[in-house]
């Protein structure tokens, strides 16, 4: 059994989403049949969104710092706890000599397994301007609709405002109002493309059909690590 290693801390909340995600999704009847998991909670690497945008720092650096610790624990392979930072990947991945699994294609695979025509992202800014899923969701056929631009700012609001200030009384009146206006355009499922949505779908109670990223990466997590066949075009 291979041993998974979490690069963490983007946010906090979302990392132990997914370790408890990969639990959950692991067949097992006792302690001893569970997945190893190692997790840097690096907290400190630079917001992803704002560095896309030209406001911040990189942060890939500090993301090859926990990809190398990470690798020299222990780790067969890698897992992020977050859909932007998947964009620094191509400066990651020569750092590095075991493989990173890719949240992004593992989520666009399960859209077109479940046979999705046209579904909603709810993502990052950051991750909506690189399009990192509308590419790969095209590629399969599937159309990607993505709030507006002037609408956007309710997901990036929800995300910071929201889950990462751990604020349960955020108001998402706003949220649910878009979500039904995209609907109307067209969205059969919503992908959660941030793995801090899911987390603010559980606080807020938010309703529709979703495609959880951060589900999807713990399960193709698990099949990898016990060894099953896994596409090999999501392991980077």
């Amino acid at each position: 059994m291979k041993t998974i290693g979490i690069m963490g801390g983007m946010g906090p909340m979302a990392t132990v989403d997914l370790m408890r995600k990969i639990i959950m999704a692991t067949p097992a009847r006792c302690d001893q049949e569970h997945i190893p998991m190692l997790v840097d909670n690096n907290c400190t690497i630079p917001d992803r969104t704002r560095a896309i945008k030209g406001l911040g720092a990189s942060p890939a650096p500090e993301m090859v710092k926990t990809a190398k610790r990470l690798m020299m624990a222990g780790a067969d392979f890698i897992i992020i706890a977050c859909n932007t930072a998947h964009y620094f990947l191509p400066e990651i991945l020569p750092q590095i000599t075991i493989p990173v699994l890719s949240i992004i294609d593992v989520t666009i695979a399960s859209a077109w397994e479940k046979g999705y025509r046209s579904v909603g992202l709810l993502a990052t800014s950051g991750t909506i301007s690189t399009g990192l899923y509308q590419d790969g969701l095209e590629a399969k056929g599937i159309q990607c609709i993505a709030p507006s631009a002037e609408k956007q700012h309710l997901i990036d609001d929800l995300i910071y405002d929201g889950v990462k200030s751990t604020n349960k009384a955020y108001d998402t009146t706003a949220v649910r109002e878009l979500l039904k206006e995209m609907q109307a355009q067209g969205a059969e499922a919503f992908i959660l493309g941030c793995t801090e949505v899911p987390v603010a779908v559980d606080m807020y109670g938010l309703e529709g059909t979703f495609i959880d990223s951060t589900d999807e990466l713990a399960k193709a997590a698990v099949k990898f690590a016990k060894m099953e066949a896994t596409d090999g075009t999501m392991i980077a």
